[in-house]
This record gives structure tokens, C-alpha cells and sequence, in this order.
């Protein structure tokens, strides 16, 4: 029964993806929910000028530089992935759950 339940267990943890794919899927998500934000933000507020969605401005909210936040929504940029802490702080701006971003 034992040896059942664990191979159940192995057969499960094999389906989990590798770092890079969870990476991949972090940043796609990323950047797709905060362009959402932000093109909702513009449509609602078209006098304002500045954009509290835009890259610029969530980097500061997470104080990091433009360039450095940029990363984390590239794909193609492998060097860069996101701590779980900012992760989180980002859902928080973007009004989503930390599951949102690692769902497909």
C-alpha cells in the first residue's frame, strides 16, 4: 500500500516543470496582467498622465531601477528571476494572487 501511495507521489512530482519553464511562465504572466492594469488604467483615466501600471512606476513601488525590472518581464532574459518577496508585492499592485502568476 505504501510503495502505491509513493509511486502516485513520484508519478506526480515527475509532471512538476523545471525552474526555467516556471520562470518563463513568471514573466509572461507578468507582464500580460500588468499591461491589463495598465491599458484598464488609461481607458478609465484618460486626463491623468501618469500611469500607476507603467514599468517605470512599478519599478520604483518594488524600488528597483527601470532596467533591472524590465528583466523580470522579459522571457528571453534567463539571469534575472524575480524573488518570491517582490513576487508577492507585485501581486498585491496588480491585484492578483501569487498562483495567478505560475498558472498557465
Amino acid at each position: 500500500m505504501a510503495i502505491s501511495e509513493f509511486e502516485k507521489l513520484q508519478d506526480k512530482v515527475s509532471k512538476v516543470s523545471d525552474d526555467n519553464d516556471l520562470y518563463t511562465r513568471i514573466c509572461k504572466n507578468l507582464k500580460k496582467f500588468r499591461l491589463e492594469k495598465y491599458n484598464e488604467f488609461k481607458a478609465n483615466n484618460s486626463n491623468n498622465t501618469i500611469n500607476p501600471y507603467s514599468t517605470e512606476n512599478i519599478a520604483a513601488l518594488l524600488d528597483y531601477n527601470h532596467t533591472h525590472y524590465k528583466r523580470f518581464e522579459s522571457a528571453n532574459d534567463s539571469t534575472k528571476k524575480i524573488p518570491l518577496t517582490k513576487l508577492r508585492k507585485i501581486a498585491v499592485i496588480l491585484d492578483k494572487s501569487v498562483d495567478d502568476f505560475i498558472n498557465k
